[in-house]
């Protein structure tokens, strides 16, 4: 049995409200299908199964979409199906996304008898006129009261999602956010992700940026916000582990740390992305073509690359330089960086990139590891572009 982390992600696409910002697959109004998304994501597993059976599963993630719109039992049947099948570690980080709106006492208790360890909420902002601005149905009461209830159904790891960079956000309604979370039920969450935001490509955000009826937030002030969350949370007792990351001692999402080590990780539901035996692959995004293409799994449509699931809709080989490229362009947003010297030789086609980062104060290099300077994640992208055409080094 390979003793390398496995992680398994579960996509949900389940929406209460669509928000404009949100570029993820998710989708409202769809509620009705939730039963057959649900026989047709225990089949699936069933399908990875015998792939899988030899690994050893450290991390689940349940992502979306909303997965506290699910009921207890829905998530039971999905993490039974696992243990059953496959090799779940004992100690397995288990997440599950969730909303401040759909948090419901009976669920969380469902979900933590089943052996959810871990909840990550999306709170995104405190200030009603932002909460509007991103389309969230939550106000800052609900989102402590729903808080509350996640300690109080025992979850003694829980992450909270904060967005700032928004058009006309001042310094001080960011720092009245986030300084409210870190006092929620004494001493606030145990992981804070805080993502700038991203204007992404086909979302009705976007749309509105590019008919000039919101204007994008200056990124010197974007900066500003996110020196100061550095500072602030490091005075909280939270240590910065990657560009947008926050957890107390012990408590970073190892499910993530799979993602920006380029480790492997399988992956069902509709959209959901996956990375397995040197193959990228991607689910059919449509909930109704999900189902229907699991509904008889066994049809001559072979999937590609030989994987063994029918819903999956594309899958490619990584070459070594993309593979490198992969590893360095997820690595580098840690504070760890890269081990330089478990690269493979194809590294020296891109190392003159980094060498030119380390030139000019953006990267550096100790005891064999490569990371980025604090100005270098400010502008992480410009070295990532350079990573994507070596020639610009």
């Amino acid at each position: 049995m390979s003793h390398q982390p496995l992680g398994l992600y579960i996509h949900v696409p389940f929406c209460t409200v669509k928000c404009s910002y949100c570029d993820f697959n998710s989708f409202a109004g769809i509620e009705d299908l939730q039963s057959e998304w649900e026989a047709a994501a225990l089949t699936e597993l069933s399908l990875w199964a015998p792939r899988l059976r030899d690994r050893r599963i450290s991390t689940v993630f349940i992502g979306g979409g909303t997965p506290s719109l699910l009921p207890g039992d829905s998530i039971e049947q999905l993490l039974d199906s696992i243990r059953m099948q496959m090799h779940l570690a004992p100690d397995a980080e288990i997440t599950l996304e969730a909303n401040p709106e759909s948090v419901q006492p009976d669920r969380l208790a469902s979900y933590r008898a089943a052996g959810v360890s871990r909840i990550s909420m999306g709170v995104q902002s405190l200030n009603s006129a932002e909460l509007v601005f991103l389309d969230r149905i939550h106000g800052a009461d609900r989102a402590e009261a729903a808080f509350a209830e996640i300690r109080a159904a025992g979850f003694d790891n829980v992450n909270l999602d904060l967005i700032y960079g928004l058009p006309g956000q001042s310094l001080e309604t960011w720092q009245s956010t986030v300084n409210q979370v870190l006092n929620w039920c004494g001493d606030g969450p145990d992981h804070i992700s805080c993502y700038a935001l991203t204007v992404e490509e086909g979302t009705p955000l976007a749309a509105r940026v590019a008919s000039g009826r919101v204007i994008e937030a200056d990124p010197d002030h974007v900066a500003e916000i996110a020196d100061w969350t550095a500072e602030r949370l490091e005075q909280a007792g939270f240590e910065q582990y990657e560009t947008s990351n926050y957890a107390r001692r012990g408590l970073k999402c190892q499910h993530n740390l799979i993602y920006w080590r380029n480790q492997e990780y399988a992956a069902i539901g509709p959209g959901a992305h996956g990375f397995l035996d040197g193959v990228r692959f991607h689910v059919v995004r449509s909930p109704r073509a999900y189902i229907d293409r699991l509904r008889e799994p066994n049809s001559p449509e072979e999937a590609p690359e030989g994987l063994p699931s029918p819903a999956i809709a594309a899958a490619e080989r990584v070459g070594d330089l993309e593979n490198v490229i992969d590893a360095l362009t997820s690595g580098l947003r840690l504070v760890e960086g890269i081990d330089e010297g478990a690269l493979p030789a194809v590294y020296e086609r891109v190392r003159p990139v980094l060498d030119w980062a380390v030139e000019h104060g953006l990267a550096q290099r100790r005891s064999g590891r490569l990371s980025l300077t604090k100005r270098g994640h400010a502008v992480a992208n410009e070295i990532f572009v350079r990573l994507l055409e070596p020639t610009n080094a």
